[in-house]
């Protein structure tokens, strides 16, 4: 195994064709696999059927009503077990992290309907020894999704209602008890963009990530129960967990990478550096 192994895992889509575009008021807004499109035709008041996409009925005309049709549909596809259990946090709809949205979806609906979702992702590091070591944290073991699997200090995805700013400090302060004054110094240091499909479901996502350097003596400790626990590790055992295991959530992963490429440990030497950087940009 090896980091562009990660990078192809994030990314392991090499067409659509197994989706039909999702479009609202003439514009796609995502991608609904073929499979799952018969599910939907309960909701003939809500979709229009074609044979090249699936629309939101233009009787819905504003935020709000697209809002309740939809949050009627994500009940009965939770209730019937197409997605996980509703998480009560509101996505935005929309073309782009910067585009004006169409309408709310309830978090755990996103990607069944491949609408794209944002995010941000910390990681907390410490300068010691002259040397880097990470915060790592393990997912809870009873999360709904990618339970006891490793991750960044801090990640979480960006609802409606919240600025990115507004978000860290709330992340911070639920996954890692992190004070505000903290948090604020957490730098942004870019983006990744991935295409990653999972049980006929389609994650057009975007990260935007930020670098927190932390004091030698803070020790994080979760307080919503979605953290298992906390390890500071060195960073170069994290760039070998990284690359020779799975142990990692697959988009995590793609975070810890672009940090071995931005802090000089992941070189252009390495054959697939190349294919790497391309990989966290798609």
């Amino acid at each position: 195994m090896s980091f562009l192994d990660r990078i192809k895992q994030c990314n392991n889509v090499d067409d659509l064709s197994k989706f039909i575009p999702f479009v609202v008021d003439g514009t796609r807004v995502g991608w609904i696999h073929h499979e799952f499109c018969h599910v939907l035709k309960k909701f003939d008041q809500i979709f229009e059927f074609f044979e090249k996409e699936i629309c939101l009925s233009p009787q819905l005309v504003t935020y709000q009503e697209r809002t309740m049709a939809i949050d009627c549909v994500v009940k009965f596809l939770a209730e019937e077990g197409w997605i996980a259990e509703r998480s009560d946090e509101l996505y935005p709809v929309s073309t782009g992290f910067y585009s004006t949205p169409f309408f709310e979806m309830d978090r755990s609906a996103i990607s069944r309907f491949g609408v794209s979702a944002h995010g941000i992702h910390i990681n907390g590091f410490v300068s010691l020894r002259n040397d880097i070591f990470m915060w790592i944290g393990r997912r809870a073991d009873n999360k709904s999704t990618y339970p006891g699997q490793l991750d960044n200090m801090v990640a979480g995805g960006q609802p409606v209602g919240l600025s990115l700013r507004e978000n860290i400090l709330k992340e911070c302060a639920e996954e890692a008890a992190i004070p505000p004054d903290l948090a604020r110094k957490a730098k942004a240091v870019g983006s990744i963009t991935y295409k990653h499909e999972e049980n006929n479901c389609l994650k057009p996502d975007t990260m935007f990530v930020f670098d927190l350097e932390l004091p030698s003596d803070f020790n994080p400790i979760n307080t919503d129960g979605e953290v298992e626990d906390f390890k500071l590790l060195p960073v170069r055992e994290v760039m070998s967990i990284t690359a020779d295991t799975t142990a990692f959530k697959f988009n995590c992963a793609a975070v810890n990478i672009d940090f071995f490429i931005r802090h000089g440990l992941l070189l252009p030497e390495n054959r697939d550096y190349i294919e790497i950087q391309r990989g966290l940009h798609q």
